[in-house]
């Protein structure tokens, strides 16, 4: 089933709000004066404001959300980006590459018109202590039919990369899955699964949601994830795979 992006926009303003955090983890890896290309750019995300940034985005709804100072983008597909080889110092996938139609041309896109760094956000297949499929066992069985593994990742982009564990902090402010790993209830609002892709992939989930909705409420959901409740932060399966093509 494809996500009709289009649909989503609205609930991604106000629920896909770049984490501070995250994009320092990314930032770091961007040379300064860098010309970036963003594949998958949604409304601009973890864009540099102060950089040349293209993006190229499927969704004309998620471009118009865009924010007026923000990169100029460009409604495109990763299978076929509209650049010359070797166009961009730098090129962005930042959670987006399970929604491509192919993952493989995908990525050897990004290596054709990338001449330095291929920074990707992706997922690992394991969700570690994330508490939600206990509620909602469909959501594992379709990420993990979508994410390609991080070794998989690493090999279509022909050579070894680096990989880094990107910890989702508690009160982590870009809501995607696992976002909201000690805050159950924002589970139950449904703008904020809206702005979550999986969640259109599901069918009635509304028993589920009940029994979350019912452990909250009596205090079981708290009691058996009192350990959470006193992390900061929490390793669900996100991992930043960093590819430089221009070391030999």
């Amino acid at each position: 089933m494809n996500i009709n992006y289009d649909t989503l926009a609205a609930d991604y303003v106000n629920y896909r709000v770049p984490d501070y955090r995250i994009d320092a983890a990314i930032r770091i890896h961007i040379p300064r004066g860098a010309k970036i290309l963003n594949v998958g750019a949604g409304q601009g995300s973890y864009e540099p404001d102060n950089a040349d940034v293209t993006a190229i985005e499927p969704s004309i709804e998620m471009i118009a959300k865009r924010a007026s100072t923000k990169a100029t983008a460009i409604q495109g597909f990763a299978e076929s980006l509209p650049f010359d080889d070797n166009s961009f110092d730098v090129s962005l996938a930042i959670l987006t590459i399970h929604h491509w139609q192919d993952i493989q041309k995908g990525l050897s896109e990004l290596r054709r018109v990338t001449r330095g760094k291929i920074i990707i956000l992706t997922w690992n297949g394991e969700y570690g202590d994330f508490w939600l499929p206990e509620y909602l066992p469909k959501i594992a069985e379709i990420d993990v039919g979508l994410f390609p593994s991080i070794n998989q990742v690493s090999d279509l982009l022909g050579k070894k990369s680096d990989v880094e564990v990107i910890e989702i902090p508690h009160d982590c402010t870009d809501g995607f899955m696992c976002a909201y790993w000690q805050r159950p209830e924002m589970y139950l609002n449904s703008a904020a699964r809206q702005a979550i892709s999986t969640f259109s992939r599901l069918g009635n989930i509304s028993d589920g949601l009940d029994r979350l909705r019912s452990d909250i409420e009596s205090g079981q959901w708290h009691k058996k994830h009192a350990a959470l409740l006193s992390r900061t932060t929490l390793d669900c399966g996100y991992r930043l795979v960093i590819h430089d093509k221009s070391v030999a």
